[in-house]
């Protein structure tokens, strides 16, 4: 593994030895810690397991654990902590991190401290080591068709009824669009200054906030604006219909089931995101994201937000 440290090898064997149901010698165990990762490199936008793993002797335990700020490049989305693997020689802890990449190149996750202790009350500080990440890019797996994926040619007698439906799909879909943005610029009239999202705020006052900071970021830095209005649209899909969705690329969600609370809108919240995602993740070598570009996206992002909400009751 590319950039693991030492310590990280001998965790390695030790925990394979485990798995594999090799005896560990009772020798005395010096405490030690090191970051794991399940695979490397990491494509961008993938999500993997990034493994803190402490061995110390038996009876030792370690302080709850604080996740670190996630470096350029990549979003923690959670971390969890493993049940101890309680060895005649050795105890390990470990906790799991869930992390996604968002930008191609190399990268490091933080070095750490942790705290330790003793049966007898002695405390020690255990440095944890940072380690190298690399991430690639998705392009290189993908063919290169002369025509756009999906495009195909429609059987003659077919072809009139279906143009026929997607107008009209178009024309319903336009008509929802316009009346979700006069909510919208009803709704950014009355706002008075920006703020942060409340804890035991609905769904879309929350996404609003968070929408509302990403055109802040707008006209300054518009990558940094396309990753926020994606991650307000996957929160607010989270809390307001149950869905994973800021764990999941854009890919995976488009080969999921359309859930039935969003049968009629999947297929246009996917395409948004998969449009924020060329904003996000284009090519260095391609010109910087276009405010205008992200701008309309911000629009449409909050259109979606303001189609959501359950109709007024009557006065």
């Amino acid at each position: 593994m590319r950039g693991t440290r030492p310590g990280a090898a001998v965790l390695a064997a030790a925990l394979l030895a485990t798995a594999c149901g090799a005896p560990l010698r009772a020798t005395p165990v010096e405490p030690r810690a090191a970051w794991l990762l399940e695979s490397t490199p990491i494509r961008v936008g993938d999500v993997a397991s990034l493994d803190r793993v402490i061995v110390t002797p038996p009876g030792w335990t370690v302080s709850p654990f604080e996740p670190p700020a996630a470096p350029d490049g990549f979003w923690l989305l959670d971390a969890e902590s493993l049940p101890t693997e309680r060895l005649a020689s050795r105890w390990m802890h470990r906790t799991r991190l869930r992390i996604r990449a968002r930008e191609v190149g190399h990268f490091e996750w933080p070095a750490a401290t942790t705290e330790i202790e003793a049966p007898g009350g002695e405390k020690r500080q255990l440095p944890v080591d940072a380690l190298a990440l690399e991430v690639v890019s998705v392009l290189a797996e993908a063919p290169d068709p002369l025509t756009p994926f999906g495009v195909r040619p429609l059987p003659e007698t077919a072809g009139r009824s279906l143009v026929a439906a997607a107008a009209a799909g178009a024309l319903g879909s336009l008509g929802a669009l316009a009346i979700g943005l006069l909510v919208v610029r009803r709704r950014r009239a009355r706002a008075a200054v920006p703020r942060e999202p409340q804890a035991g705020e609905p769904a879309d006052s929350r996404a609003s906030a968070r929408l509302t900071r990403a055109r802040e970021a707008l006209a300054g830095n518009p990558e940094l604006a396309a990753d926020a209005i994606s991650a307000a649209l996957r929160q607010f899909v989270a809390e307001r219909f149950g869905i994973a969705a800021p764990a999941r690329t854009s890919e995976e969600l488009a080969a999921m089931p359309a859930p039935f609370s969003l049968a009629t809108r999947w297929a246009g919240l996917v395409t948004l995101l998969r449009a924020l995602d060329s904003e996000r993740f284009a090519p260095q070598a391609e010109a910087a994201p276009c405010a205008q570009r992200v701008a309309q996206l911000l629009d449409a992002a909050e259109a979606f937000v303001a189609e959501s909400l359950p109709l007024a009751a009557p006065r």
